[in-house]
């Protein structure tokens, strides 16, 4: 079980971006980006590879339920998941134009 925030120095964060500098494009292995594209909230490839922004809602909703399955996660805050995920993974790798297709690199 992760602590409560304060005991572990998680930090809280207004980053509506939940993967910012943890989510990767899978064919090209760079870094994908926060991408706000017409009022909405999506991840593009940092070489464009990828004709369509992927939607950051679903990608981090698959994310976050992977990282529960790794470890208990009791009543973590929105504010400090960004934090929770930074110790957890080194990266996600966006696999295909699937929004659950996803590979993840945890931290050992």
């Amino acid at each position: 079980m992760i602590p409560a925030p304060a005991r572990v120095g998680l930090a809280t964060t207004n980053d509506p971006y939940l993967l910012r500098n943890l989510i990767w494009c899978g064919p090209c292995d760079v870094p994908m980006y926060p991408n706000p594209a017409w009022g909405q909230r999506t991840y593009k490839c940092g070489l464009g590879c990828r004709r369509i922004a992927l939607p950051a809602d679903a990608i981090e909703s698959v994310t976050w339920t992977a990282a529960e399955r790794r470890a208990t996660l009791d009543a973590i805050a929105p504010p400090c998941r960004q934090s929770v995920l930074e110790l957890l993974l080194v990266k996600v790798i966006v696999v295909s134009d699937a929004p659950d297709d996803l590979a993840f690199v945890w931290r050992t």
